[in-house]
């Protein structure tokens, strides 16, 4: 069953390589290019995480 889904997956995601202007991509800097659309927000959670943390410290209870 999983390598029906993989392949499902396979045929709605874009193939590696190749950007919109026709131009061929190597595989590394595609499966980059990838690796950063999965993890677009991770750095900005990150960050809010952090900050949430720090006010929290710097808070006092009244």
């Amino acid at each position: 069953m999983r390598t029906w889904k993989e392949f499902l997956k396979s045929l709605t995601r874009a193939p590696l390589g190749s950007p919109a202007d026709g131009r061929t991509l190597g595989l590394g800097l595609a499966t980059a290019m990838e690796r950063s659309r999965q993890d677009a927000t991770a750095e900005v959670e990150e960050f809010l995480r952090s900050r949430a943390r720090d006010e929290r410290r710097a808070t006092t209870s009244r």
